[in-house]
């Protein structure tokens, strides 16, 4: 029954940017994520799709949120992207 199904909704912060890793505020700067960040978001899928089941990925239209989301395609669950 779909009431009685627990639902779980994780928040995920996007893997770092040269930005980040110069410790500068970005705002709506839209950069990618460097060597790091791709790592980041690689052991993030990881560690999640090995804990739970991901019906759904969602990020915001900024490079480093998308790419981290995409992880979930590339090296996760094959779930689509919606952004």
């Amino acid at each position: 029954m779909l009431w009685n199904t627990p639902v779980v909704l994780i928040l995920l912060r996007h893997g770092r940017t040269p930005a980040n890793a110069a410790r500068l505020l970005q705002g709506r700067i839209d950069q990618d994520l460097d060597e790091i960040g791709i790592e980041q978001a690689a052991a993030a899928v990881e560690y999640i799709s090995g804990t739970c089941e991901v019906d759904a990925v969602i990020a915001s239209p900024l490079k480093r949120a998308q790419q981290t989301a995409e992880a979930f395609s590339t090296f996760g669950s094959g779930q689509p992207v919606m952004i």
